[in-house]
């Protein structure tokens, strides 16, 4: 489960549904456990494939969330038409099931996103058998929040399987028992600035790093998910905005490379405020030090510039888009792995 819909979850004011893809079957455009936020106020968090299925499935939770009947959770099961070529979703025979749960105790939510502050890993176990309970377990296999879960038996191997892959899993067959098994663990951001050639090269290799991976860009132009099909995000803003929004923090990469000079002092002004793992720029040497000078005259602390790396990437002697983008994210990982060793 990605901790920014565990947050935004949290952070929910509205009435809201949860919507996770817990069966899928043929060729879909995504996974098992991806999940999407669905408020009554019809905003979105998240996506599960785009097209008409995703707007079948968020009306179906708009119908659940303003329905003046209790709302229970249920399973919400598509099938895909094959004949609507135009649809993300249109490959012949596949189907997707997809759990709506309503958000009712923001204090289970509440618990989890503490466990991930505290860099505590653990599983999120949900019952696929009416009422659907949810279940918080941590990676020795102890129940920490929710319902016992009767029946449910995890080995040891499995459990670091599944927390190891980052990837969920629908345990058991029967119709009593099923449950769909969900690591929880810290995500990893990817935050490229400017929506050119070498960040689509950047973007298409990180996601095969588990990086969750979004773009900004000021130009309605390049900033269009069918170029970054391996994105989490596209964000079509003004740079400065589009950072604040977007909030980078202590698990956030950011690499710099937009159209001009400007827009990349403007960039790295912004993201300086933010807690980040590695912040990188793409550029000569004579551009950086144009950037970085103009900067310090602004006030900026030589300690906060120097975490800067630029010119940006690994030294081997790369030349084309894809190189540089490998060379970038050889260092975002030489960085990652650093930070994670023990001293």
């Amino acid at each position: 489960m990605e901790e920014t819909i565990i947050n935004a979850v949290v952070k929910a004011q509205a009435k809201a549904i949860l919507a996770t893809i817990i069966r899928t079957e043929g060729s879909t455009p995504r996974d098992l456990g991806t999940q999407m936020l669905v408020m009554d106020t019809s905003q979105t968090i998240g996506t599960i494939g785009g097209g008409t299925a995703e707007k079948l499935i968020t009306n179906r939770a708009l119908a659940l969330l303003t329905s003046n009947e209790e709302i229970y959770a249920e399973i919400f099961h598509q099938a895909i038409n094959p004949e609507s070529h135009t649809d993300k979703f249109s490959v012949c025979g596949a189907t997707i099931d997809v759990l709506l749960e309503p958000i009712q105790d923001k204090n289970f939510w509440q618990f989890l996103q503490d466990l991930l502050k505290r860099g505590k890993d653990s599983v999120l176990v949900t019952s696929l058998v009416p009422p659907y309970s949810r279940s918080i377990f941590d990676t020795n296999g102890n129940l920490l929040l929710g319902q016992p879960q009767n029946e449910f038996v995890l080995s040891a191997i499995k459990r670091q399987e599944i927390i190891s892959g980052k990837s969920a899993e629908v345990i058991g067959n029967s119709e009593e028992y099923r449950w769909f098994v969900d690591p929880v663990k810290k995500t990893e951001r990817l935050l490229i600035l400017g929506a050119g050639h070498m960040a689509r090269e950047v973007a298409f290799y990180a996601k095969a790093l588990d990086f969750q991976v979004s773009v900004i860009d000021d130009r309605p132009t390049f900033a269009l998910p069918e170029l970054f099909s391996c994105a989490h995000s596209v964000i079509c803003s003004d740079f400065a905005d589009g950072i604040k929004k977007y909030e980078p923090n202590r698990d956030t990469y950011v690499v710099i490379a937009t159209r001009s000079h400007p827009t990349d002092g403007e960039c790295l002004k912004e993201v300086l405020n933010f807690p980040t793992k590695y912040v990188g720029m793409l550029g000569s040497t004579k551009k950086i030090a144009a950037i970085v000078n103009f900067l310090r005259e602004r006030g900026y602390s030589s300690q906060a510039l120097a975490s800067l790396k630029a010119p940006i990437g690994l030294d081997i002697n790369a030349q084309t888009p894809s190189e540089i983008a490998i060379s970038i994210l050889a260092e975002i990982i030489s960085v990652k792995r650093s930070l994670s060793s023990p001293q």
